[in-house]
């Protein structure tokens, strides 16, 4: 399998500042080159206008036709270049020459070019490639005219647009070396904060994960910096939470299954030393409750674990009315055998038939921690009740217990936070449990507490 290039930012600026620089160079060169080009070549038709203007000023006109006043040698003179001998000659209205040392041929539109309008072209004849240009020179006395036709080689020209090119590009060309280099240098100056930040991050140990300093960062990077601070904020909050999950767990789970094996080794000496004797009924009914706390702890242990990493869970329609019945059913009897009252206090018929999208099962769990919740730490009575309202279904559980501390709100949904009066036997994860649930339902639980209600009220609200 071919393995893709990996990215570099240093490598993309580099090759992308290249490239531009090469192509901007290259398109101003080339534009300087055609600009001076073409400004050479209109200071050179310009010159060989001028030349035709000179010879022209040699016609005199006279009743017979027109006249060259010079001789040969002065029209040589006139026109002369250096650098490449000049083509002239000069034909009336007939077509006749007066004089000249090459033959020039008119191009075909110029019978309508105007009087004393140089007319340019190229031509190529046993003299070679020529620019020429052509002026047409009217008598004053009568309709005569003469034709002043003047030619040069183009290998000057050529030259000059050798000239030119050297002019141009070797400059352009020996930047590229000064160039280049400074481009590297300032694009590593311009990425030293970035390799520093790499190299702080990068030393760090596993368990550093204090906040990047934003002092020495660029601005363009400050938005990531702020990004990957606030995810070390959280990544450091997560773990510690973990930290405190495991210790707290463990911490949980020394007692139980302390006093299990304390209660078992009663029991393995007692049958070493009367191996007929019946097992002792208070140690075992000890034992047993140890062993259900324990399976009870374990298992909102593992409830409350599986809650941290849900995002999506089955729904189905739950009936209200079922579901509060059948927790009337199933707390009833532990009320009665502890001397308290649980009361189910809602009228049948606004809940009759009213449904909502759930999960039965884990509704039921929400609920269920809520009461068992209240039926530990509450007072002698719990209320259920359950309404419909602004397009919500509300679910409230209610004790008449004591009165909780404002600033302990908060701390009863912190998982294994215990109050003051808590039961031994407590872990304080139903509440927890029972939010993180609520929340997977797409509802919200909240508290509330006295003087607005009787004693504590904890309060379920799910999207109807």
């Amino acid at each position: 399998m071919k393995r893709l290039k990996e990215e570099s930012l240093k490598r993309n600026l580099i090759s992308t500042f290249i490239w531009l620089w090469v192509a901007s160079a290259l398109a101003a060169t080339l534009g300087a080159f055609w600009l001076a080009g073409r400004s050479a070549q209109i200071s050179f038709d310009r010159i060989l206008k001028d030349d035709a203007l000179a010879l022209g000023t040699q016609i005199h006109w006279e009743k017979t036709g027109p006249v060259f006043a010079a001789d040969p040698n002065t029209a040589d003179y006139l026109i002369f270049d250096s650098l490449s001998p000049s083509r002239f000659t000069v034909i009336n209205q007939d077509g006749k020459k007066l004089v000249g040392n090459a033959t020039l041929e008119l191009p075909k539109n110029s019978s309508q070019q105007r009087t004393g309008v140089p007319l340019f072209f190229d031509s190529s004849n046993e003299n070679g490639n020529l620019r020429v240009v052509a002026i047409r020179l009217d008598s004053n006395l009568s309709d005569n005219y003469v034709w002043v036709i003047v030619g040069e080689s183009q290998a000057k020209r050529d030259q000059i647009s050798k000239e030119l090119a050297a002019a141009i590009f070797l400059p352009a060309i020996g930047l590229a070396f000064l160039i280049v280099p400074l481009l590297f240098a300032g694009i590593r100056y311009g990425l030293a904060p970035a390799n520093a930040i790499n190299d702080a991050v990068s030393k760090r140990g596993i368990n550093d994960l204090s906040p990047i300093p934003l002092s020495q960062v660029p601005d363009e990077l400050k938005g990531l910096i702020s990004h990957i601070n606030d995810l070390l904020k959280r990544l450091e909050e997560a773990v510690a939470h973990e930290r405190r999950f495991i210790s707290d767990a463990a911490h949980q789970l020394r007692t139980p299954l302390a006093g299990i094996k304390l209660l078992v080794g009663d029991l393995l000496r007692t049958n070493q030393e009367s191996p007929q004797s019946p097992p002792d009924t208070e140690v075992l009914t000890e034992l047993s409750q140890s062993s259900t706390r324990v399976t009870q702890l374990v298992k909102q242990l593992l409830t409350l674990a599986r809650s941290e990493g849900v995002n999506k869970i089955e729904t189905e329609s739950v009936d209200i009315e079922q579901l509060i019945l059948g927790l009337k059913r199933n707390w009833e009897t532990s009320f009665i055998n502890a001397g308290k009252e649980f009361r189910v206090n809602t009228d049948q018929h606004l809940i009759h038939g009213l449904r909502v999208e759930s999960n039965y099962t884990l509704l039921l769990e929400i609920l269920d921690n809520i009461i068992d919740n209240a039926f530990n730490y509450g007072g002698n009575l719990v209320e259920l009740k359950a309404k419909f309202q602004d397009r919500k279904i509300i679910l409230q559980v209610l004790d008449n217990g004591t009165q909780v501390l404002k600033e302990d709100i908060e701390k009863m949904l912190t998982p294994f936070w215990r109050g003051m009066n808590s039961l031994t036997h407590g872990v304080g994860l139903g509440l927890p449990i029972a939010q993180k649930t609520c929340n997977l339902l797409g509802g919200e639980l909240s508290l509330q507490i006295k003087p607005e209600v009787l004693g504590t009220q904890v309060t379920v609200t799910l999207p109807a």
